[in-house]
């Protein structure tokens, strides 16, 4: 009878032992289930938060950048045009002085391909920069006591200091 007893409670034991492991089997389940929802909720609300500073940040930037590309629109000078035949390619040393920018705009306004180089010793790039990103116009940051080819047709060279001081100052650059 003891033997009966032991057996009909140790049955009892398994079989709540498995609804037991089932049911625990189950709140895991449904736990992690909540969790990755409840994650993948955060997530996608984090992303959208993210996209929506980044979006808050990018946004003056991108009103700067097209206001910049409107005032960079550059307006050139008027320039006559010149079949291919009548436009020569000229060479400018020391283009970027008070001579040579005026020689420059003078060229630049007929017609002509410009290309200046200098190496700003006593030149400025402000005196030929309203022609920078012209098609016709060419800057070179180059010294012209290094060999420098190019082929042109004219060349005028203005490439030296005009003043008794930069001559004293760098003997050896004249």
């Amino acid at each position: 009878m003891m033997m009966r007893m032991t057996w009909l409670i140790s049955g009892i034991n398994r079989r709540m032992m498995k609804l037991l492991v089932a049911l625990a089997l189950i709140a895991y389940i449904a736990s992690v289930w909540g969790t990755y929802t409840n994650m993948r909720s955060i997530q996608e609300q984090g992303e959208i938060r993210i996209d929506q500073k980044i979006d808050e940040a990018v946004a003056p930037l991108r009103e700067k950048i097209h206001d910049l590309e409107l005032t960079v629109s550059q307006k050139y000078p008027p320039v006559k045009f010149l079949s291919e035949k009548d436009r020569k390619r000229i060479l400018i040393t020391g283009g970027a002085g008070f001579v040579g920018s005026h020689l420059t705009d003078k060229l630049m306004m007929d017609g002509h391909e410009v290309t200046v180089v200098d190496n700003f010793f006593t030149g400025r790039k402000r005196n030929v920069e309203h022609w920078i990103g012209h098609e016709n116009f060419e800057l070179i940051n180059h010294d012209v006591v290094e060999p420098l080819y190019i082929e042109v047709d004219q060349i005028y060279h203005l490439a030296s200091p005009a003043s008794p001081q930069t001559t004293c100052i760098t003997p050896s650059k004249h």
